[in-house]
């Protein structure tokens, strides 16, 4: 009985072996990073970005400045002013201090949130061309770069599909907001 599992066992080892020998399945990596930052589309898309964050902080250094001036003229009247009528104003200051800062978080969450989103709409509408690519050249596994430890560059398909997706992406527009 013995006899006839260690049989079973070298046959079904045996026909595995020789399936997996026989799988013409390619293995490649590639660089996302290089991709979403060489590529461009990819560059027009981060040249919106940053063209809206640099937006926003000039919107940011300016209410930040009107907020300032309005704290000196507060501690400036100090003496002038009523001790009611200061606190009254400073708690007005208080106020609008926090208004600002909850509008401030709101934006940079709103802006991070629309960065994110748009990163996602990039990499969907490569990832199609990364497919085709990856059929084309009967490659059945994909790899990203960074986790691999070591590998031949010749698995590298990186600077392949960077020209294919500049050939048929030539820029990338952000949604506006509805």
């Amino acid at each position: 009985m013995l006899n006839y599992i260690y049989k079973f066992l070298f046959f079904f080892i045996i026909i595995n072996f020789l399936s997996l020998s026989n799988a013409d399945d390619k293995v490649a990596y590639i660089d996302m990073d290089r991709i979403l930052s060489q590529s461009n589309a990819s560059k027009s898309l981060f040249n919106q970005l940053k063209e809206i964050e640099s937006t926003n902080f000039k919107n940011f250094k300016s209410n930040e400045k009107k907020l300032k001036d309005e704290e000196n003229k507060i501690l400036s009247s100090q003496n002038i002013l009523s001790k009611d009528e200061y606190a009254k104003k400073v708690n007005i200051f208080r106020d609008d201090l926090r208004n600002y800062q909850t509008k401030k978080k709101e934006i940079i969450n709103k802006y991070n949130k629309k960065k994110n989103n748009e990163i996602i709409r990039y990499i969907k509408l490569i990832s199609p061309i990364i497919n085709e690519f990856m059929e084309k050249n009967s490659i059945g596994i994909l790899i990203e770069k960074k986790n691999i430890f070591i590998a031949k560059s010749n698995y590298d398909i990186t600077e392949n599909v960077l020209e294919i997706i500049n050939k048929q992406i030539k820029e990338f527009k952000i949604l506006n907001d509805k």
